[in-house]
């Protein structure tokens, strides 16, 4: 801003232009997108202070009591837990400590922002169709054949490893299409991050706070917050400064549906439970041996450092007929120690005992 005006004033002079071409002059479009910009960032702010919130009463969090906390990934040589802060996930950093995490990580406020966006806003659902909602295609798909099977029982245990801001284990959770057929999901999304988890958990309760408002005839009080979630996005390629300050509202109409759709069915609310800890770490565990029908990973393969442990750890979760599916690239992250192709995961997965039933790479990118 200061330099625009300053060469402005070089090559144009103290009169370099008259009213209506001032409005034209990049140092007086800097200072209104800047004012802008700052009322929009405060919007955002308390979007992540509402998202962040821990509803504390008397000195204790209720989402503290909602969560499970597996810490075994922090667990020191004494079998001692550090504090909360080493389970919050680093995005897949190995260099740069604290300083590097808080620009580039995963739990950041930027992050829970675009995460938001991504998860629960309408602007998204495009690209949710092709993911989250392929994915819960493909397990209707399957529990409504010959082949799936729960053993007979009516509920379905449910792992999302990697869950992020929640939508996909809420659009399992809340899946019609099972729920009229007598099954019923049993949910549980679990991430490293304790900051997604706890913005995850504050999405789902004003969800439930506003199917609580229906439920008594209040329909115009309305729980769902804007957000911008383009404020942030790099500085190039850009044709329309305004596109930057598009606004989104989150939950997405679609959610709040889903939620009034689930509670008119059962009575009830979603059985959707939370859980944070290592994936590796928690779920090698033998007391997870054969514990769920279905694992769901969006976009998660490619965290792996080995992606060997990924493979063994989900056919050792899987129980008899159980289904692993997957939707997401293999961009692996910086911590990955082995990076095969797609083609040479296939065969990894083969040579590991799981009998690909579908197997398919989108012609485009999502």
């Amino acid at each position: 801003l200061e330099l625009s005006g300053k060469v402005e004033k070089c090559f144009m002079g103290d009169n370099n232009a008259d009213g209506h071409n001032q409005s034209l002059l990049l140092s007086t479009k800097l200072k209104e997108k800047k004012v802008r910009l700052d009322k929009c960032l405060a919007v955002n702010d308390r979007v992540v202070h509402q998202l962040l919130a821990t509803n504390s009463k008397g000195g204790q969090s209720s989402l503290f009591r909602d969560v499970q906390f597996i810490p075994s990934a922090a667990a020191g040589s004494t079998g001692e837990y550090d504090d909360l802060g080493q389970l919050m996930g680093n995005g897949g950093l190995v260099e740069g400590g604290e300083t590097k995490k808080e620009t580039d990580g995963y739990d950041t406020a930027l992050q829970v922002i675009h995460h938001t966006a991504r998860d629960w806003t309408v602007g998204a659902a495009p690209c949710r169709d092709e993911t989250i909602l392929w994915i819960v295609r493909a397990i209707v798909q399957y529990y409504s054949c010959d082949g799936g099977s729960n053993d007979g029982r009516n509920d379905l245990r449910v792992l999302i490893p990697g869950a992020g801001l929640g939508r996909l284990a809420y659009e399992v959770a809340t899946c019609k299409d099972l729920i009229v057929k007598g099954v019923v999901p049993h949910v549980e999304a679990n991430d490293s991050s304790v900051t997604m988890i706890f913005a995850a958990q504050n999405v789902i309760k004003m969800l439930q706070q506003q199917q609580q408002y229906q439920h008594q005839q209040e329909e115009n009080r309305q729980l769902q917050s804007a957000i911008y979630p383009f404020l942030s996005d790099a500085q190039v390629n850009e044709i329309d400064a305004r596109k930057r300050f598009e606004m989104e509202v989150f939950p997405d109409e679609h959610a709040v549906d889903s939620y009034k759709c689930y509670h008119d069915l059962t009575g009830t609310h979603p059985n959707l439970s939370f859980t944070v800890g290592d994936f590796v770490s928690t779920y090698s565990q033998q007391s997870k041996q054969n514990q769920y029908d279905v694992v769901a990973t969006s976009f998660f393969i490619d965290t792996a450092t080995n992606i060997y442990e990924y493979i063994y750890i989900m056919k050792h979760m899987l129980d008899t007929n159980g289904i692993w599916v997957n939707c997401g690239p293999v961009q692996w992250h910086p911590c990955a120690l082995l990076r095969p192709t797609v083609e040479q995961l296939k065969d990894m997965l083969q040579v590991a005992g799981f009998e690909l039933i579908s197997w398919s790479v989108a012609d485009e990118a999502v």
